[in-house]
């Protein structure tokens, strides 16, 4: 893995995007960011183009198909549930688009709780972290530290560097 490579942040939780931009930056590393999952799929169209290429891929499970412009001009269309976003993004990298683990590593989060994400997840050899975990060795930011090493940052000691933002006592970020 390249440590100069971008991360990629899919989600549509403003909370979530927030603490997840801020925590990978203090690790020293650029962020793109797609709230839809129109958008991630462009952005993984170009990973397999050889086009764009990312340390890491943090996707949220349940999000929206596309964004509010497109939902408010749809008017009438039945709109796809987005409990599953996630899963469908994962497929179409792995399967449709054939990005290997070696070429994007991608992680997803979820708040659900049912064997159908956990499933599909171990199909695709997707590792999936929920976001309420029930302990600091499950939680995304172990694994963010673990595979993302910090970068130094030009005129901060390493005393001066921040870990990121912590959790508050609900658990959310």
């Amino acid at each position: 893995m390249n440590p100069k490579s971008t991360v990629l942040i899919v989600d549509d939780q403003v909370g979530d995007i927030a603490w997840l931009i801020d925590f990978v930056k203090a690790r020293g590393y650029p962020v793109d960011l797609a709230t839809n999952e129109n958008a991630a799929r462009k952005l993984l169209k170009a990973v397999a183009d050889g086009k764009k290429s990312y340390a890491l891929a943090i996707v949220d499970v349940m999000m929206a198909i596309t964004d509010m412009m497109s939902l408010i001009n749809l008017n009438d269309k039945f709109l796809q549930d987005s409990r599953d976003t996630g899963i469908r993004l994962c497929r179409y990298a792995r399967r449709e688009l054939g990005i290997p683990e070696s070429k994007l590593r991608i992680v997803c989060l979820t708040v659900r709780e049912d064997s159908e994400v956990k499933a599909a997840m171990d199909e695709l050899k997707i590792r999936l972290f929920n976001r309420a975990p029930d302990s600091e060795e499950e939680s995304i930011e172990a694994f963010i530290g673990k595979c993302l090493p910090v970068l130094p940052v030009e005129g901060l000691t390493p005393e001066d560097e921040d870990q990121g933002p912590e959790r508050n006592d609900a658990g959310s970020r």
